[in-house]
């Protein structure tokens, strides 16, 4: 189970059983301009950890992690979505500044090649017309079973991409557009994971859609690629660039 804190006029920090979006949670209300807020979230926070809770959703004005997480709490990590969804992401770039798949390149760059970069390998492989593999650990061993599984000819790791997906820090080239695939706050040059379905406060929550990614809640079909420097409505198809697969 995973806990949920929400502000709120008068919230005392009591926890209450819940689900959201079908997702069985623990929930507790804050009332952030309270003069005992403080109090009031570290008595969230044994609530919490009582029940077993260890992982969080909050605001997205929260500051006071260190106070939590002396408790044993952490957010949701949300690197392990976001990169499942790499491959969309890499088209999204392409499909949004008008260039074919079948004639881009794109370029997985990282530090060790991990099971996140081998998928969107296997993904991009029948999309676009090159990859560039730089990757010191394990990236020759991946281009030789792309190169036998798909008959994809990989070019040197020297060579810009269209697009370059950034798995790990410090993993940047000269790509056309970087995408960078790690850590709490992803950059992906205006692109964002949305869920349309969802109430509108949450479709681009980041560590709600992961959390209910991880528990089942959201498919493939549910999660969509959204150009944040266009037309930002949900009802405006041209801001939905493609479905992830």
């Amino acid at each position: 189970m995973i806990g949920r804190l929400k502000f709120t006029a008068r919230g005392k920090g009591t926890t209450v059983p819940g689900r959201l979006y079908g997702l069985h949670v623990l929930w507790a209300e804050v009332d952030p301009e309270s003069f005992w807020a403080l109090r009031r979230l570290r008595k969230a926070g044994r609530s919490f950890r009582r029940a077993g809770v260890s992982r969080l959703l909050v605001p997205g004005s929260f500051e006071d992690w260190n106070v939590v997480g002396a408790m044993g709490l952490r957010p949701i990590e949300t690197e392990p979505l976001v990169k499942a969804h790499s491959a969309s992401l890499a088209l999204g770039s392409l499909e949004r500044r008008g260039l074919a798949p079948d004639r881009a390149t794109v370029a997985l760059r990282g530090s060790r090649a991990d099971r996140a970069m081998r998928q969107a390998a296997a993904e991009l492989c029948p999309r676009v017309r090159n990859l560039v593999i730089d990757v010191p650990r394990g990236g020759r061993e991946l281009a030789q079973w792309l190169r036998w599984e798909f008959g994809m000819p990989i070019l040197p790791q020297e060579m810009p991409g269209q697009v370059g997906l950034c798995f790990h820090p410090g993993s940047e080239g000269e790509d056309e557009e970087d995408l960078g695939l790690y850590g709490p706050s992803p950059r992906l040059a205006g692109l964002a994971l949305a869920a349309p379905e969802l109430a509108e406060e949450d479709r681009e929550n980041l560590p709600l859609l992961a959390a209910l990614w991880e528990g089942g809640k959201l498919g493939p079909e549910d999660i969509k690629i959204l150009d944040r420097t266009g037309p930002n409505t949900y009802n405006d198809t041209e801001s939905i660039l493609m479905p992830t697969e």
